[in-house]
């Protein structure tokens, strides 16, 4: 009969003593005078409903302000008034933990009715085993623990608006844990806590055991698919206090000291015991799925088991975990996702070959690698007759846009045929498989009474290969006379899958390819009979019909408005799509077809981005704009876990998802919201778009403090010289740090910039003939510009680097003579060295290929030839002395000597009068 109270004198048998709070759903017995134990009476505070609640705390002694619970005077769950509810409904749609984030109205007004408003005065503490399941409201609160003996208190967590609080408690929490938490309230400003009870625990509980909202998500592919876990949870679900650790930093802020860096080692072990070893766990069990599809004869684009969203939702929940480890001083890094991203895509057959499978040479003296160029060429033949095969068979063409590289999102506006042959094709095709799957079942079936073998259970789909291979022997050793009888023709399709793979057919891409391509021809025929050849329905450029010119616009322009006119392009894929003229098919739904997968980093431009071409200076993007770079594998990889960068600021993106919920309208729609995002890649160095990816995916500690998994990246962009797509800007990633290669270590006279927060040093690049002419007053010597930092996205830091390059380009003549290579990549100290070289734009003397031409140094009328030079450019590779070498002669020059083939190449690349540039600039 006691729906709500709080028990403050005496005990019974439904209360744990004075001060706790019990709901309960009592059975409507009468009531009884002996309840309580002792003989002692039960003393009942009864909530009135028309009084709000009037919550105040009581500090336990004058010496210690600690509060808890049970020290509250007045009714814990009361009718909360109004504006409460306004409060705690805007605390939930901030809420760190998305299932919370995302309740319906309805749910959350329930929680509402067992919650009550709970205030910590500045200064106060709490152990946080006695708040129970609560949601900040306002204010900012430490959770911290002591250590043993006199060791300083230990920072587990910042709680601020929107992070939740679940702590469970038992019997005898301090003798069950060796660490008791307090909440600490430092700030001058009240906590306030919405603390929810029993009867709303258990979705409170579904929020926090998972933050990002989702459970287990059925990937996409065949319905033999094993559910995989979307983001990883706790395993240690036995061990009280590690849920608990795990709970707080999946709900909480990180703390601003993270956990790596703490003196009490048994947190850095909970902390990878229960959050970072099953992430680790759930990036082999991705890799495993995809070795699995692609033994099964999945088709590219089906072996990847996430699309857009989960791929965030993964990266987000990495980001979150570097985080608590690092701490928020430091930030976030995505390193270990990187690696396994890169990875899944090489396992996919996405990349062209294995990097580690191209043969490499290290000198002698360890200055320089040599990557086998001809075994890399060969690969590169096969991977375009595999592309060839794979649209020849209804896959969907990959290339689009300005170059072969701008196909990360592909168009999502096609023509009624196009869709037509596209989406019905692949259900035509889905349900051909299925009726070859019911044929041979059916000649399965037919043998294994004709054999007395139960050949239909050892040919499952899916079985255990084992038995697969037993069905390829059994029919193989069949004659035409036992088939003959049983109706079956061993020249059929269903009967020659099944001895060539011993199982149920389970989808199309398991077929062989001729059988593919001839499948796919009947069924484009059958859907569109108008169309004899695949071309017939690709969209032309020159048609007179303006909804087709803009689908051809939309594949040759991707992120541009049609025709530059954002009015025409709004109005004309808006009346296209109501009219039925052009069909407009979902991102996430076209995201399934894309081989070529990514995922995003986001951040905001400090620094303008300029151009110079002679003496005229025009603004490329502003400061403020709102920027994305699109990660991905570079397909011909040539150095250790290649990646590549491009822009991705052109569509609307939804750049955090709010739990369970879609993608936006307009990012559906693949809004075009601002095409100067689609910049060049030639004459523009983006310093701050390398420095931004370099910050996001390098850890921010101490080689020592990395987690298992994470590696260090090196983030540049080429020069002209050393790039052959003009059209598309994009950044090189690849494993490296500043002990990778010895030209990363040179240096001169290092000076420390107040202002910059870094060590500035103009490093002189002398090989042994130069050293010789400088005696003779003569400078041959190669420099660039050497920064270390802790910081490299620092505005005032950003801003030198833009400014140096603008000053540079005004002063020797803009971007058609003058170039830079620029590269960000981690100390292993914690900090950051940025590589600056301003460098010549070579002139080319002949019509030879690029690795075999002669090249001319324009500032200095120095030709490679009259140098002894086989190979004169710098980039991203040749500079630090990692070359991809297709020439002999080059081979055999790099191995005579690399430091002084690497030291003579930045020599040639020298600028008369730049050093004295970058000095005065700096003065």
């Amino acid at each position: 009969r006691l729906c709500t109270c709080l028990i403050w004198q005496g005990r019974s048998s439904v209360s744990m003593g004075r001060g706790a709070s019990r709901i309960a759903r009592v059975k409507p017995e009468p009531l009884r005078d002996d309840i309580g134990d002792g003989g002692s009476c039960v003393g009942v505070c009864v909530p009135l409903p028309a009084k709000p609640p009037q919550v105040t705390l009581t500090p336990v002694s004058a010496s210690s302000p600690v509060f808890r619970l049970g020290d509250l005077q007045g009714p814990l769950a009361q009718q909360l008034s109004d504006a409460e509810i306004s409060e705690v409904s805007e605390a939930f749609t901030v809420a760190r933990a998305s299932s919370l984030r995302c309740a319906p109205r309805q749910m959350m007004m329930s929680l509402m009715q067992t919650a009550s408003i709970v205030e910590l005065p500045p200064g106060s503490s709490c152990e946080l085993y006695r708040l129970g399941w609560c949601l900040v409201l306002s204010g900012e609160a430490s959770v911290a623990v002591l250590g043993s003996g006199r060791a300083a208190a230990v920072e587990l967590a910042v709680i601020k608006r929107g992070d939740s609080l679940h702590w469970r408690s038992y019997d005898r929490e301090e003798d069950l844990q060796p660490l008791v938490p307090k909440l600490l309230v430092e700030t001058d400003a009240c906590l306030r806590l919405c603390c929810l009870h029993q009867e709303g625990r258990g979705f409170f509980e579904r929020g926090v055991s998972n933050p990002s909202g989702i459970a287990e998500t059925e990937l996409q592919g065949r319905s033999d698919t094993k559910r995989l876990s979307m983001i990883p949870g706790m395993t240690l679900g036995k061990g009280g206090f590690s849920k608990n650790l795990a709970n707080l930093w999946l709900c909480a802020s990180p703390p601003r000291v993270g956990i790596g860096e703490q003196s009490i080692s048994s947190l850095c072990a909970h902390f990878l015991a229960g959050l970072w070893a099953p992430l680790l766990n759930v990036f082999e069990e991705y890799k495993n799925e995809i070795s699995v599809r692609k033994a099964k004869g999945y088709r590219k684009h089906e072996r990847f088991p996430l699309v857009g969203n989960q791929i965030i939702y993964l990266r987000d929940h990495v980001c979150q975990l570097t985080e608590v480890w690092y701490g928020s001083n430091r930030g976030h890094n995505l390193s270990a996702f990187y690696r396994w991203f890169i990875e899944a895509m090489e396992a996919v057959g996405i990349t062209a070959y294995a990097y580690d499978a191209i043969p490499k040479e290290r000198t002698c003296d360890d200055w320089a690698v040599i990557v086998d160029g001809a075994a890399r060429a060969t690969a590169l033949k096969e991977k375009g007759s595999d592309d060839a095969d794979y649209v020849a068979a209804g896959g969907l063409p990959q290339r689009q846009g300005r170059s072969a590289i701008d196909n990360t999102v592909l168009r999502n506006i096609l023509l009624p045929l196009e869709a037509r042959e596209l989406l019905v094709g692949k259900r035509f095709r889905k349900a051909v498989c299925n009726f070859f799957a019911i044929r041979q079942r059916c000649m399965l079936n037919k043998l294994s009474c004709h054999l007395s073998l139960d050949l239909s259970r050892l040919a499952a789909k899916d079985g255990n290969p084992k038995d697969h291979n037993v069905v390829r022997v059994v029919l193989q050793g069949l004659q035409q006379a036992d088939l003959a009888p049983l109706g079956i023709d061993p020249d059929s399709l269903c009967f020659r899958q099944l001895l060539r793979q011993g199982m149920v057919l389970g989808g199309f891409g398991q077929l062989q390819a001729q059988d593919q391509k001839a499948l796919w021809e009947a069924a484009r025929r059958l859907v569109n009979p108008s169309c004899p050849t695949a071309s017939c329905c690709a969209p032309k450029a020159d048609s007179a019909d303006i909804f087709e010119q803009l689908v051809a616009w939309q594949r040759d322009k991707p992120g541009e408005f049609f025709n530059h006119d954002k009015n025409l392009h709004r109005q004309v894929k808006l009346c296209g799509i109501w009219s039925g003229r052009i069909v407009l098919v979902k991102r996430s739904a076209m995201e399934r077809f894309v081989l070529a997968r990514y995922f995003p980093l986001y951040w905001e431009r400090t620094q303008p981005l300029w151009s110079v071409m002679g003496s005229q200076q025009s603004m490329m993007r502003r400061r403020g704009a709102s920027e994305s770079s699109h990660l991905r594998v570079n397909e011909c990889p040539y150095a250790s876990f290649h990646g590549m960068s491009l822009s991705g600021g052109s569509h609307v993106e939804d750049s955090l998802k709010t739990g369970n919920k879609r993608n936006s309208l307009l990012s559906e729609m693949q809004w075009v919201k601002d095409p100067s995002a689609n910049l060049e890649n030639w004459y523009l160095t983006d310093i701050e778009k390398i420095l931004q990816e370099a910050w996001q995916l390098n850890p921010h500690g101490a080689k020592d403090m990395r987690l298992p998994g994470e590696m260090y990246i090196c983030v540049g962009q080429n020069p002209k010289v050393g790039s052959s797509i003009k059209e598309t800007q994009h950044t090189q990633l690849c494993e490296c740090s500043v002990t990778s290669y010895p030209v990363l270590q040179l240096t001169s006279d290092a000076r420390f910039s107040k202002r910059l927060d870094a060590w500035v040093d103009l490093v002189r690049i002398e090989p042994m003939s130069a050293i010789v002419e400088a005696e003779c007053g003569e400078d041959h010597s190669g420099a660039f510009l050497r920064l270390s930092t802790r910081r490299p996205t620092a505005s005032a830091f950003v801003e030198f680097l833009v400014l140096l390059r603008l000053a540079l380009l005004k002063q020797f003549g803009g971007g058609n003579l003058l170039d830079f290579l620029v590269l960000s990549l981690s100390d292993e100290r914690g900090g950051f060295i940025v590589l600056f070289a301003p460098l010549p734009q070579l002139v080319k003397l002949d019509d030879a290929k690029p690795d075999f031409a002669t090249w001319k140094n324009p500032f200095t009328g120095e030709s490679s030839t009259s140098a002894g030079l086989e190979e004169a450019r710098i980039d991203v590779g040749k500079g630090l002395g990692h070359f991809l070498v297709s020439k002999p002669a080059l081979r055999e020059q790099i191995l005579a000597g690399g430091e002084d083939t690497v030291k003579r190449i930045w020599a040639f690349n020298r600028i008369p009068g730049m050093c004295t540039a970058i000095e005065g600039f700096m003065r």
